[in-house]
């Protein structure tokens, strides 16, 4: 366990020798993967002893449930245990995908609309936040080991996935022209992104100047987004880009139909108990009858987690009455939201007693905001403040989309332990592909309703977003709870590959755009397909240890049996 030094004739030195930094590993600092190299009836104490299992528990210890309460050793019960998670990982994915078609995307539009925003200013801000919220937030559980590999290769793993896949699957669904007054700008932006990030984390320590320099790019990146887009602007160009509000199967509509109540079910006559009946009524018994046996059967399976959208959330839409405005209804997500949003986000925090607190002041507050809400406000006409409904929408059902997919990331963590996926695979595919499934929805939804440039944009803000916000947010986290002003990074064994590949399909969508004349074309689609397909090719290489990941950790347990070797010069 010792390493030497040659002896040099020269100066006649005696060979110094240094011994690694641990000899003894801690059952606690072992990567959560060697679970399986333990015997089966240790495989319980292993788990709950091991920081890294703590790390993807949400509200469900999975890990638990499968190591503990599952007994491993029994191969068929493990088998169907597995193929639970499994199944629970799609019923996720279509709670997600619900809140997404059915209130996300319509709030976003009408925020976008009512606040006059074009579709290039819409897709990187507004709808780049309220994807990007939950992955952000996510990435901070991970810090507690001031593991940075993982969030790291996330990062840019999402990103080469955001800009590459996802951008392909909107022009693949139809092409579109590219105004190249935000586009470029963005493209230039990601490409400096890249280069910058990753010469941050090549020596591997990050100060305090290095994650500040983070945030201002970001800021001088909107700032330069807003100029551009006031001066186009001026120049009489807005109406090239401006949101057209369309029904699900992408027709225009007139917003002025909707705007009274009068003209749709729900009239100014109806009474308190028949609005809150219609505003809460989860679809048509007509659309029930005239579904297929599979529309029927996700029908009902949205209807429990329709009732809890409508108590905890407004529903902001066009298509709706009054644009979907209902007082009762809005006192109640007034008084429901904020202490659904204080059980779930501070729960781990803080004890009963002081929640309970908490909770009562909160909803003294919210009380009093739903008076003058009622004061204020009509039952047969939309409130001035109807945009800030939108907004709440937005960044509420974000937030319960947030949870859903904690969830689905801890599930998916926990599978790629039973299936023995190194971390670095992990991160820049399966858990890429878990966060962003809120960015596949939208997208896919938003394009199919003919807003392309919208969803476009918003894959390229996106990695922008997440990679400059994101690691700023995790730096000042662990400079926080370390004390110190300058932190040990680290980006892991694909993390270069990542930026190279980042890069690579930067520049490549910036020449294609500019050859094509700003034409979002098949053959675009086709290049940005091509490009993913050979970085996935890359992570199966390297998981099946065909070729070797380059970057700063060349160990296959990752930084915790990382053995730093001081050498000393002659």
């Amino acid at each position: 366990m010792y390493q030497s030094e040659l002896l040099d004739p020269a100066t006649n030195e005696t060979p110094h020798y240094e011994a690694h930094q641990n000899i003894f590993v801690s059952l606690r600092a072992q990567p959560c993967s060697n679970v399986h190299s333990v015997l089966d009836d240790e495989r319980c104490v292993f788990v709950r002893e091991t920081e890294e299992c703590r790390e993807s528990v949400h509200y469900v210890d999975y890990m638990n449930f499968m190591y503990c309460v599952v007994d491993s050793s029994n191969l068929v019960l493990f088998a169907l245990a597995a193929v639970g998670l499994l199944l629970l990982v799609i019923c996720l994915g279509t709670a997600i995908y619900h809140l997404c078609v059915n209130r996300y995307v319509d709030s976003v539009l009408y925020v976008a609309k009512s606040w006059g925003m074009n579709e290039y200013i819409a897709g990187v801000t507004l709808l780049t936040y309220g994807n990007g919220l939950a992955q952000v937030l996510s990435e901070l559980k991970h810090h507690t080991s001031s593991d940075t590999e993982l969030i790291y290769n996330q990062y840019l793993g999402t990103g080469v996935y955001q800009t590459s896949f996802l951008g392909a699957l909107v022009i693949w669904m139809g092409p579109f022209r590219i105004y190249p007054e935000v586009i470029v700008p963005n493209i230039v932006t990601l490409m400096l992104v890249s280069v910058l990030v990753e010469e941050f984390m090549y020596d591997e320590q990050v100060g305090i100047l290095k994650t500040v320099s983070l945030g201002l790019l970001y800021a001088a990146f909107l700032g330069a987004l807003y100029t551009i887009a006031l001066v186009w602007d001026r120049q009489g160009n807005r109406s090239r880009s401006q949101i057209e509000i369309r029904d699900g199967g992408g027709k225009l509509m007139d917003i002025k139909l909707t705007e009274v109540a009068a003209n749709a079910e729900g009239a100014p006559s109806s009474s308190w108990s028949e609005r809150i009946w219609l505003g809460m009524r989860a679809f048509k018994s007509e659309d029930y009858q005239s579904a297929t046996w599979c529309g029927k059967v996700y029908l009902l399976f949205s209807l429990p987690l329709e009732i809890i959208a409508v108590l905890l959330l407004p529903r902001v839409n066009y298509a709706l009455p009054l644009h979907g405005w209902n007082k009762c209804l809005f006192v109640l997500n007034l008084n429901l939201f904020p202490l659904f949003l204080v059980w779930t986000a501070l729960v781990d925090m803080f004890p009963i007693k002081d929640l309970g607190w908490i909770s009562l002041g909160c909803l003294t507050t919210t009380a009093i905001l739903s008076v003058l809400a009622c004061t204020t406000s009509q039952n047969d006409q939309k409130p001035p403040f109807f945009s800030c409904i939108g907004l709440f929408a937005i960044f509420g059902t974000s937030y319960v989309i947030m949870l859903l997919t904690y969830e689905l990331i801890a599930i998916l963590e926990t599978l790629s332990v039973i299936f023995n996926i190194s971390s670095a695979s992990f991160a820049i595919t399966l858990l890429s592909w878990g966060g962003c499934w809120i960015d596949l929805v939208t997208l896919t939804t938003l394009s199919k309703r003919g807003y392309p440039r919208l969803a476009f944009a918003a894959c390229l803000g996106s990695p922008v977003f997440n990679i400059l916000i994101g690691l700023c947010t995790v730096f000042c986290v662990q400079m926080i709870r370390t004390g110190a002003t300058t932190i040990h990074v680290r980006d892991g064994t694909s993390g270069p590959t990542s930026a190279a590949y980042l890069f690579m399909i930067s520049i490549t969508l910036l020449l294609s755009v500019l050859f094509a004349r700003f034409q979002a074309r098949a053959s675009l689609a086709l290049c940005l397909t091509t490009l993913y397909a050979t970085f996935l090719l890359y992570v199966v290489f390297c998981e099946f240890e065909i070729t070797h990941g380059y970057g700063t950790d060349h160990n296959d347990d990752g930084e915790y049996f990382q053995d730093r070797i001081h050498q000393h010069g002659h």
